[in-house]
């Protein structure tokens, strides 16, 4: 892959494409001429992708054939989401190894795999262990790959911030929320970059906000719901801000400034 915009892929394939931040990348895919094969457990009406079936949970199904051209790069969103049932080892270990295993055999040349803030080895919550796993998957494949890591994705439908507002209360903690827009178009950019390979990048949005300010039914509604702890934020992937920062190397690499989420005023109230 080369800096070269005309050197670019014309197919796309795509794990994770019906999700939130998944119908996003689409979206701009198709914007921009490219083809998307979406990797997905069943085929339902009115995809907007070229589906191909393939469950990344089931560990002895065999690869199927590459419909179509051939795709020479693979996106891999697909995780634990909240509300989920399955064990986040399950997308996250078992199916990142499937994707690897499916990149092989259809001679991709680079992966784009979206990791999440936090993720570690010895991090407090298996969502980010897992993540962090799936990250040292991805680097040993032997294929060239670039990994983002968002803080809590935010924009209309997000899944987080949807399960929030309907589960409870929420501490007011500090996080960096990054919009799904500068998240697929960091994706996007990546396809062409060759400088990006093989690095991880922490996408942070650019202002430090309470977590409460985001969840608007967390008022007077919500007061007799449950508090969600910190753990359980956790859990879902969602971590405090300690001493939160926007990654330069993010926006001099990728040359993309990152919008703002809240309106000044709203922020002035927040802190």
């Amino acid at each position: 892959m080369t800096n070269d915009a005309r050197s670019g892929p014309r197919c796309v394939a795509l794990t994770g494409a019906s999700g939130f931040l998944g119908r996003e990348v689409v979206a701009r895919l198709w914007q921009s001429g490219i083809e998307v094969l979406g990797i997905t457990r069943k085929i339902t009406q009115g995809l907007p992708f070229v589906p191909v079936v393939y469950d990344l949970t089931d560990g002895g199904q065999p690869v199927p054939p590459m419909p179509g051209a051939r795709c020479s790069a693979l996106i891999h969103i697909a995780g634990h989401y909240p509300g989920s049932t399955l064990a986040p080892s399950l997308l996250h270990e078992q199916g990142t190894a499937q994707v690897v295993q499916l990149a092989h055999q259809w001679r991709i040349e680079k992966i784009i795999y979206v990791s999440a803030q936090g993720a570690g080895m010895t991090a407090p919550s298996s969502f980010q262990q897992t993540k962090w796993t799936a990250e040292e998957i991805i680097s040993h494949s032997g294929l060239p790959y670039t990994i983002v890591r968002p803080h809590l994705i935010v924009g209309p439908g997000s899944t987080s911030m949807t399960w929030l507002n309907t589960h409870g209360r929420v501490p007011s903690v500090p996080v960096r929320p990054v919009h799904v827009a500068d998240v697929a178009e960091t994706i996007i950019r990546a396809l062409w970059l060759s400088r990006t390979e093989g690095r991880r990048y922490e996408l942070a949005g650019p202002q430090m906000v309470r977590l409460t300010d985001l969840t608007p039914k967390n008022g007077t509604f919500s007061r007799f719901k449950r508090k969600i702890s910190e753990v359980q934020l956790e859990q879902l992937g969602i971590t405090a801000v300690r001493g939160g920062f926007v990654d330069g190397s993010w926006i001099s690499d990728f040359g993309l400034l990152p919008r703002s989420i809240l309106p000044a005023k709203a922020l002035s109230a927040s802190y």
